[in-house]
């Protein structure tokens, strides 16, 4: 289209007449309104406004085929990363432009960039907020969460008519991001309990010499409440000591400002993504039990590092564009697992490890136990442990449901894939473990039946495939081994788990 002559006035209002921006009209391109106004030059995308004013090209209108909003850690670098690599799978390239602040438009262009457009999209990373009032808006099909949705959040579409939000059709884990609590490299602190971050992070504890640091003012540092970062860490240290985050905390705007500002600061604290770590001390984790957190991609893939967090990508009961369709299932298939290692993340490709280290922690229980009954099933477990591999796939439950919640069913399709396709396997186990509610006996049948309920689950996910369920092994030890304290839901939910063996 050709450009419009300079020096004439337009005004750009958002479709929900919000936003309104005036200036000098100075060319229409590529569906781009660009303008001279009072706060410099700026480009508008004209998807997002209507124009008004004499100079308007007729059709001014970028062809937008759909929209992802919400979560900077996913829209910053993963998001993008993953739209190309959609699009290397269709032999297409990927032309982005920056269009604004926190926001950039991806065109595919098929035939790797000598062909016709195949669609654009807009990324908007405002935070994981901001992606929920889109879907709500319909002003985005598909939203960006670092956390999981909130029951205010998945009540607000429901009564919109839009679904539900935590179906396995509308909910889809991507990626796993492990944060750490950081501090200053020159921090002599190593290791802290939750409830000492909880007194650092609320300001109880102002002053790094109560925990035998150096005497040296502590500083906060942290997000603002639209992001799905924060609210990770409110709720594991403020929420459930009912405090509520310093009053002198510094807000910064992103993983990276949060990583740059707790290394110029020798008395900062903060906390930042596996990705973003830098040169920064991560701090040891101690549970109010004493269990010590083990910070690695497995401990994450198995949801049993206490800081990991599912990042995800929602969608409402709305049919999407196909290439939205298409770029969904990319994101969510192994085919993405590389791009979202590059990215610094943690995908849900299968690990294995030995367990030794846990089978040591089981040696010293059997040196304190004094139940005949539990010592038996003890050295039972011990030495399964020093045989076994363990797989990263671990099955949880609906909570009072025998039904898979949805990131089992999510390993549930890796694993039998897995199974399907490895060969050097010789034995594979399900193994059962329970809270520590209830009698060990009654404990120890219940993780047996969990178990057979995966087998049932992946023996159907297999049928036809060439791999014979028969040679899995049920096992079971009950409350033994527990991954995290017993003395909340969320810790008994974690506990309450079944564990993929093989050797």
């Amino acid at each position: 289209m050709a450009s419009p002559a300079l020096a004439d006035d337009v005004s750009l209002t958002t479709s929900d007449g919000e936003m309104a921006l005036s200036g000098e009209l100075i060319d229409f391109t590529d569906g781009f309104y660009v303008m001279r106004t009072e706060i410099g030059e700026v480009q508008v995308p004209a998807s997002l406004v209507s124009c008004a004013g004499a100079a308007c090209p007729a059709g001014g209108q970028a062809n937008i085929d759909f929209t992802i909003k919400g979560s900077d850690t996913i829209g910053a670098e993963l998001m993008p990363l993953l739209v190309r690599g959609y699009a290397e799978s269709q032999r297409a390239v990927v032309d982005s432009r920056t269009t604004g602040e926190r926001q950039v438009l991806l065109t595919v262009i098929a035939d790797e960039g000598l062909g016709e457009p195949i669609f654009t999209t807009m990324i908007e990373d405002r935070g994981s907020s901001t992606g929920f009032r889109g879907m709500l808006d319909l002003s985005t099909q598909i939203g960006m969460s670092s956390r999981r949705i909130k029951g205010t959040e998945v009540q607000a579409l429901s009564d919109a008519g839009l679904g539900d939000a935590l179906s396995f059709e509308q909910e889809h884990g991507i990626a796993v991001d492990g944060l750490l609590i950081v501090v200053h490299p020159d921090n002599p602190v190593d290791a802290l309990t939750e409830s000492q971050i909880s007194e650092l992070l609320s300001g109880k504890i102002s002053n790094w010499s109560e925990l035998g640091g150096a005497d040296l003012p502590v500083t906060v540092y942290s997000r603002d409440g639209n992001s799905g970062t924060f609210a990770t860490v409110s709720g594991k240290f403020l929420e459930p000591y009912d405090v509520s985050l310093s009053a002198h905390a510094r807000i910064v705007s992103g993983n990276s400002a949060m990583s740059e500002s707790v290394f110029g600061d020798a008395g900062g604290i903060g906390y930042v993504g596996f990705a973003f770590r830098g040169d920064n001390k991560p701090l040891g984790l101690i549970s109010s039990c004493g269990i010590a957190a083990e910070a690695s991609t497995f401990a994450a893939k198995t949801g049993e590092y206490p800081l990991q967090r599912t990042l995800y990508l929602y969608t409402t009961n709305a049919e999407l564009p196909s290439r939205a369709q298409g770029l969904l299932a990319y994101a969510k298939s192994p085919a993405a697992d590389g791009i979202i290692e590059k990215s610094g993340f943690i995908g849900f490709n299968i690990d294995s490890r030995n367990l030794s280290r846990s089978a040591q922690t089981i040696r010293a229980e059997i040196d304190r136990n004094e139940s005949r009954q539990e010592l038996a099933a003890l050295r039972e477990l011990y030495i399964d442990m020093l045989e076994w591999h363990r797989l990263s796939p671990t099955f949880r439950f609906q909570t009072g449901s025998s039904n898979l919640d949805n990131a089992s069913r999510r390993d549930l399709l890796r694993l039998t894939s897995y199974l399907s396709n490895t060969s050097n396997i010789n034995e594979i186990a399900l193994v059962g473990f329970t809270d520590a509610d209830g009698a060990f006996d009654a404990n120890r049948t219940l993780g047996f039946a969990r178990a057979e309920t995966v087998l049932d689950s992946i023996a159907s996910q297999v049928a036809g495939t060439g791999f014979d369920p028969s040679i899995v092994q049920i096992k079971s030890y009950g409350e033994l081994n527990p991954v995290a304290c017993n003395s909340d839901f969320a810790g008994q939910r974690l506990n309450r788990r079944v564990e993929v063996w093989v050797r």
